[in-house]
C-alpha cells in the first residue's frame, strides 16, 4: 500500500466498527452507530460489539492485519488509548465514537460527546496526525494523572461510574479528596537539572481534558510535546483551589501550578504513586515517558491541526 493516504481511506467509505460494549453506553449505542454510519453512506465491512474489554486489542489487531484502513472505535478514553496503541504507525485511520464517561480525548479534538455529532464528524471531518505517548509499558493518547484522579480510577465502584456517569465520578472524587496526602515528585529531563517539588497532583497531558474538564491548558495531541502540570502544595486546600478554578473555567495561578514541556522524561514519586492512564489503572511510578510524534491518523471535526480546530 505504498500509495496509501488517509484521505483516500476515508473517501472509500469502507469502515470497520469496534465498540466496547462493556463501556457505559457501548452496548446501547452499538446498533445506532452502525445504522448511523450506513445512513451517512458508509459500507460497514466488519462490526464487533465486544463485551470483554481484554479482547479489544486482539480484535483491532486482526482488523489491521486483514487490511481494514478505516476503523471506528467506540468506548471511553481507555478503550481509545488501547486502540491507538494498535493503530499507531499503521496505514489506518481511527474514527472516534465517544461512548465512555468523560470522553476527554474526544473533547480535546472538539468532538461532542454524543453519538450523532460524532457520526457527523466521521462523515464530514478531516484527518489529523495525533501524537501518542508511551508511559512505562503502556500508552495514552489523552492524559495520565497522579493524585485524586488516579485514586478514583484505582477503586471506583463500577456501578457508580457506569450508571451515574460524570456525576458519580465527581462525587467519588470528593470522597477521595478527603483522604488525599501530598507527595514529592522528581522529573528528570536529559541535559537539565532535576525538577523536585512537593505536590498534591500531577497531570501529564497530550490532551487538555481530565475527567471531562479542561484542566491542562496548552496540551494538544498535535503539539509534538507533552505538557506536565505539577500542582504544588503541602495541604489539600491547595488542590481544592486549583480544581475550583478549573471547574469555574479559570486558569489557576502560576504559583499553584508549575508547567513543564518535554518530549521525554523520567518521573518518580516519594512515596510511590498509582497512575491513571486515560482512566485505566495498573501503572505506578517510577516511569519513563516519551512521545511518538504524529503517530496516529484520526478524524477531527474541522481542519487537520490545532489552529484550525481553534477556529471552529
Amino acid at each position: 500500500m505504498t500509495d496509501w493516504t488517509p484521505e483516500a481511506a476515508v473517501a472509500r467509505r469502507r469502515i470497520a466498527i469496534v465498540v466496547n460494549a462493556h463501556s457505559r453506553r457501548g452496548q446501547m449505542l452499538f446498533d445506532a452507530a452502525c445504522a448511523g454510519l450506513k445512513a451517512r453512506g458508509f459500507d460497514i465491512v466488519a462490526s464487533h460489539a465486544v463485551k470483554k474489554p481484554k479482547q479489544l486489542g486482539a480484535i483491532i489487531g486482526k482488523l489491521v492485519s486483514d487490511g481494514h484502513d478505516l476503523i471506528a472505535v467506540g468506548g471511553g478514553d481507555g478503550t481509545l488509548a488501547g486502540a491507538a496503541a494498535k493503530l499507531a504507525r499503521k496505514n489506518v485511520v481511527m474514527a472516534i465514537l465517544p461512548l465512555g464517561t468523560a470522553n476527554s480525548f474526544a473533547r480535546t479534538l472538539g468532538i461532542e460527546p454524543e453519538l450523532e455529532p460524532a457520526l457527523d464528524v466521521i462523515a464530514g471531518g478531516d484527518v489529523a496526525q495525533a501524537d501518542v505517548v508511551r508511559i512505562g509499558d503502556g500508552f495514552f493518547i489523552n492524559s495520565a494523572t497522579i493524585g485524586v484522579p488516579a485514586r478514583i480510577a484505582e477503586d471506583i465502584p463500577s456501578g457508580l461510574k457506569r450508571w451515574l456517569g460524570r456525576a458519580g465520578y465527581l462525587g467519588y472524587g470528593c470522597y477521595k479528596f478527603l483522604t488525599m496526602q501530598p507527595f514529592v515528585a522528581k522529573i528528570s529531563i536529559a541535559g537539565q537539572p532535576d525538577i523536585i517539588e512537593q505536590v498534591v497532583e500531577i497531570r501529564i497531558g497530550n490532551g487538555a481534558f481530565v475527567g471531562g474538564l479542561r484542566v491542562i491548558d496548552g496540551a494538544d495531541p498535535e503539539s509534538r510535546d507533552i505538557v506536565v502540570h505539577l500542582v504544588l502544595g503541602r495541604y489539600a486546600a491547595a488542590l481544592a483551589g486549583v480544581w475550583a478554578a478549573n471547574l469555574a473555567g479559570w486558569r489557576p495561578a502560576g504559583t499553584r501550578v508549575r508547567e513543564i514541556r518535554a518530549t521525554e522524561f523520567d518521573l518518580s514519586c516519594a512515596p510511590q504513586q498509582p497512575i491513571s492512564v486515560d482512566g485505566e489503572t495498573g501503572t505506578r511510578t517510577p516511569v519513563h515517558v516519551s512521545i511518538d510524534s504524529a503517530a496516529l491518523h484520526v478524524i477531527t471535526p474541522c481542519g487537520s491541526n490545532a489552529d484550525s480546530r481553534a477556529e471552529c
